[in-house]
């Protein structure tokens, strides 16, 4: 008999429930003002939290200069280097400073030389969307893997571009999302680096 009423007292000193009616509902303390306990709300175990959101994308222009030449997906416009005339799936950039800028953040996907593209880069930046800088210099400023903030310097025009090598130093720009080319300038926001 003193071994159950040792072994009963531990068990309630170990579980703390001295008074407890097995049927009776738990109502758990809680402070409310004047010192009173409150019941807990049915609300409280359904807090929303509010779901993390990505951060809106707003591309800006690539370079310090103007259009020379616009983007046309059905529309043929000429090609004085290749004397043909063809659509045109990019923005050309032109002007005194050669530098090009990444219009938005991202991640380098690939870097290289084609005979017909130039130099280039490629950068998708999420939800979709990829831009393509063709007709740069050799020397590029970034590698593949690398990310680039928006404004980022990643290299300058040129004239490495074969297929328009006879429009002389400029940046031919494309975008691209979920796949499907883009005027360039419907997305981006003219504003400054």
């Amino acid at each position: 008999l003193c071994l159950a009423c040792v072994a009963t007292i531990i068990a309630l000193a170990v579980t703390g429930d001295f008074n407890s009616d097995p049927g009776a509902a738990v109502v758990n303390p809680d402070p409310a003002p004047g010192g009173e306990t409150r019941p807990p709300e049915e609300d409280d175990d359904d807090v929303i939290m509010p779901e993390p959101t990505e951060p809106e994308l707003s591309f800006a222009l690539p370079v310090n200069g103007m259009v020379s030449k616009e983007y046309s997906d059905s529309v043929l416009a000429w090609n004085s280097t290749l004397g043909q005339y063809q659509v045109h799936l990019g923005v050309d950039f032109t002007g005194d400073d050669l530098s090009v800028f990444a219009a938005e953040r991202g991640t380098v996907t690939e870097t290289g030389t084609d005979i017909l593209e130039g130099n280039y880069v490629i950068v998708d930046h999420g939800d979709g969307y990829v831009s393509r800088y063709y007709s740069l210099a050799d020397e590029l400023e970034v590698a593949k893997g690398d990310t680039v903030e928006k404004g980022q310097l990643i290299g300058t025009m040129s004239a490495s571009r074969g297929s328009e090598s006879l429009d002389g130093n400029h940046l031919h720009f494309e975008m691209s999302k979920d796949g499907v080319d883009i005027d360039p300038l419907s997305v981006i926001v003219l504003e400054e680096k």
